[in-house]
């Protein structure tokens, strides 16, 4: 019987102990799941901290661009580069590139050269159309 009382004395002084555990673990639980929550949220944060910054530059973008486009420097520009207009006076020169057919096409050879470097040759000292008067 001495040995059941000193096992009950050893249990419930660990009573305590288990309590406390039973309290402080689903705290620990509850506290680190709240910190990666403020991490998450601090870290969503500084993502829209920067796209509100890159909206700001764009809205600044489009005022200084709205600006210009209500100007006569961009109704001048339009009237010229897009609607080919001219002023009175003026002479509108539009620059034609040339088709793929004419950039493949060769060059032709002169009438009367020689086929190859040994016809050239040949040419220069025995020929006598090459002769100058």
């Amino acid at each position: 019987m001495n040995d059941w009382s000193d096992r009950g004395k050893r249990v419930l002084q660990r009573w305590p102990v288990v309590v406390v555990l039973l309290v402080i673990v689903p705290v620990a639980i509850g506290f680190n799941a709240r910190l990666a929550m403020v991490r998450q949220m601090r870290q969503d944060e500084a993502r829209l901290r920067q796209a509100v910054a890159t909206e700001q530059h764009r809205q600044t973008d489009l005022q200084s661009l709205r600006g210009y486009v209500a100007g006569d420097a961009y109704v001048e520009h339009w009237a010229r580069a897009q609607a080919r207009m001219t002023r009175p006076g003026e002479v509108a020169v539009i620059p034609v590139a040339p088709t793929s057919s004419q950039l493949n096409s060769p060059e032709p050879a002169p009438a009367n050269a020689p086929a190859s470097i040994l016809e050239e040759w040949w040419s220069v000292f025995f020929d006598d159309s090459a002769q100058t008067p």
